[in-house]
């Protein structure tokens, strides 16, 4: 049971974790590890692109224009630039884990503090008081959850573009794509990959932000909880301090 005076939480029954804290303890180290995870997969899935690219460049100018759908060449190209296109989304998300599982992880320690401080108070005899939540400490899970929400619809974006390149790319440039007309499906899609990467790299780097201000908020709550802590103790030793 709490009461709330004077911007302090009395508890008078046993000291726990928030539902959100508690939540967050088994959460951050699945989340990081999945982040690194992605990272990785990213990191090869670079070095197979550029193994494809290699060998793309290795034929001449001629010969890469001239071929058509189906062949090696364009299988290549049609590889390497929808693997361009929804890549970027891929390693945002695994990094945006990532930060989502230290965010976790400054909730566990905000959990930890919390129990700390109670176990602290409860064995010098004294109330146990804890601080009321700052509105920081509401804003960044917030924070945090809606820097995810976004990654993941840039990474659906990013999925979608993906199939759109592959399909463009996927014709002869010589015969097919050079030629091809204003209004017509194949200058449309080139249209859409451009005009969509155009907006899609700011919007995962304002997720990204989203993510960093969640942190720091959290760190900003944990510096809140300390400061109280200390006042706390210093008035239950009193002159003895």
């Amino acid at each position: 049971m709490a009461t709330v005076r004077d911007k302090t939480i009395t508890i008078t029954g046993e000291v726990q974790m928030t539902g959100m804290q508690k939540m967050a303890s088994k959460m951050w180290a699945p989340w990081i590890a999945m982040g690194l995870m992605i990272v990785v997969i990213s990191f090869i899935m670079g070095l197979v692109m550029s193994g494809q690219a290699a060998d793309w460049w290795s034929v001449s100018k001629v010969d890469r224009e001239a071929a058509t759908a189906g062949s090696a060449i364009v299988g290549s190209q049609v590889f390497i630039e929808s693997t361009k296109a929804w890549l970027p989304g891929f390693k945002f998300f695994g990094l945006g884990m990532m930060l989502g599982g230290i965010t976790f992880l400054l909730a566990t320690i905000l959990g930890n503090l919390r129990l700390a401080g109670g176990n602290v108070q409860r064995a010098l005899g004294a109330e146990v008081k804890l601080p009321v939540p700052p509105m920081t400490a509401k804003l960044f899970p917030m924070l945090m959850m809606m820097g995810m929400m976004m990654l993941m619809v840039a990474f659906g974006v990013s999925i979608w573009l993906g199939v759109v390149a592959a399909d463009y790319w996927n014709h002869s440039i010589a015969t097919e794509l050079n030629p091809a007309e204003a209004g017509s499906a194949l200058l449309g899609k080139i249209q859409t990959i451009n005009a969509t990467k155009a907006w899609l790299a700011p919007f995962k780097f304002l997720s990204m932000a989203f993510l960093f201000s969640g942190i720091a908020l959290a760190l900003v709550t944990i510096v809140t909880v300390l400061r109280f802590q200390s006042r706390r103790l210093l008035e239950l030793l009193g002159p003895h301090a």
